[in-house]
């Protein structure tokens, strides 16, 4: 057992020198984490209950923070004792949409005499008070009743919950910081981030143009699009094989490549055990962490960590949404180079996205794992069409602001042009795609 001033003593060390922490200091914070194993499981059972019965297809999980996150944060806040911290351990519940997450907020407010926690300190909205970086959900601190032990519940809706998963994409995928160092770590890409928390109605028309100028600008769907589609290949064939849908922990895992792992566990206790292995031998600097979901299946835990998995995330749909209304602005105003630069743009998306999911639709009729089962299978082939259904649908849409007038004849024939191009490769794309069956 260790003392307050054990603790505090700790932290002392760790801002000193953050850059080599000793090994008995990390076996003190390993300590620390696995003491939350108990009231964290009594906090998450009373939890996912209350979020089931708002919303039965809630995603519920919880987590114990990562010693590389203990200490940045300790380095962060020179004031904070460790074994005081807030959000060593917690829960997320991810809901439908926002209604739901304050149904379940005020639920759990409700209820709280019949709950086996109770709220500590201030319960911070960050969806009413949203801060600049346009990270949005509701943060309630609890203890269990007669304990002091501090855990961190996180209510969010799925569409809050894909934007903060993809600013983490951002950092690992860029190199950036923007999650802890905001604007300082690039001033674009945190502009972006935050003009995607909003939603279409609270933008201006210069706000989507300044989406799509930075997201030409940095290649950005095309960057990270072509390693969700990669690694959904790689990850879903990985988790088909290891049967890990009978798993409740799991410890995933990433590094600057953006290729991750995964490895299920039955129990806490061999989980733990090996998370602490692997970040003591963890010399090509992955981010692992340790979680729990029940009744788990691949597009559970995939949008649950996507920042992880990096599989998918829906606002990729959203960004490529907003690169149409620029096109589409450009067109009716008659401005011919932003047209030629948001179409060109738009239109390579496109290509680039087609002949990802030939790939993606090639590699599910060859998986062995996936042919044998018809439920594994005609899962797979859902998503593989409902994508394609959501770029078609953006595509058409777009397609139809283009009317001729003769005020518009340069920009529609400019616009002429870019599409029989445009077909024309995706013709190639297909014809590459049935010789590469025969």
């Amino acid at each position: 057992m260790y003392s307050n001033s054990d603790y505090k003593r700790l932290g002392d060390r760790i801002r000193q020198n953050n850059d080599n922490v000793s090994e008995d200091d990390y076996e003190m914070l390993q300590y620390l984490r696995t003491s939350y194993k108990y009231p964290l499981s009594i906090v998450f059972n009373s939890i996912r209950d209350l979020a089931y019965k708002v919303d039965p297809n809630s995603i519920c999980t919880y987590r114990i923070k990562r010693i590389e996150s203990i200490i940045s944060k300790l380095v962060r806040f020179p004031e904070m004792q460790v074994n005081r911290a807030e959000d060593i351990a917690g829960c997320r519940c991810i809901l439908s949409s926002e209604k739901d997450v304050y149904k379940l907020y005020e639920r759990i407010l409700r209820k709280q005499d019949k709950l086996p926690f109770e709220i500590k300190g201030k319960i911070n909205d960050y969806i009413a008070n949203t801060p600049p970086s346009g990270y949005k959900s509701i943060h309630i601190n609890v203890v269990l009743k007669g304990e002091n032990q501090r855990m961190e519940i996180q209510l969010r809706s799925i569409e809050h919950h894909n934007w903060a998963t993809l600013v983490e994409t951002t950092d690992l995928l860029y190199g950036l910081k923007l999650k802890e160092r905001g604007a300082y770590s690039n001033n674009e890409l945190f502009r972006l981030h935050s003009l995607l928390s909003k939603s279409s109605s609270q933008l201006s028309s210069s706000e989507i143009e300044d989406i799509a100028n930075t997201i030409i600008k940095y290649d950005y769907i095309k960057k990270i699009g072509d390693v969700f589609v990669q690694n959904y290949i790689d990850v879903r064939r990985h988790w088909n094989s290891l049967k890990l849908q009978t798993k409740h922990f799991f410890l995933i895992s990433t590094g600057s490549d953006g290729i991750p792992e995964i490895k299920g566990f039955d129990n806490f206790d061999d989980a733990e055990s090996q998370y602490f292995k692997m970040f003591i031998n963890n010399k090509s600097n992955k981010n692992i962490v340790l979680t729990h979901l029940q009744k788990t299946n691949f597009t559970k835990i995939s949008i649950a960590y996507s920042n992880y998995f990096l599989t998918y995330n829906n606002t990729l749909i959203k960004i490529l949404q907003y690169l149409s209304l620029a096109v589409q602005k450009s067109f009716k105003l008659n401005k011919i180079l932003r047209f030629c630069k948001y179409y060109q743009a738009f239109l390579d998306i496109m290509s680039f996205w087609l002949d990802k999911q030939i790939i993606e639709m090639r590699t599910l009729g060859n998986d062995e794992n996936i042919i044998k089962s018809k439920t594994k299978y005609k899962d797979w082939e859902n998503n593989i069409v409902n994508g394609i259904l959501s770029f078609a649908h953006t595509y058409r849409e777009m397609q139809k602001c283009f009317k001729f007038n003769v005020l518009n004849i340069v920009v529609y024939m400019i616009m002429k042009v870019k599409h029989k191009k445009f077909m024309s490769t995706l013709k190639e794309i297909l014809k590459n795609n049935i010789k590469n069956k025969k």
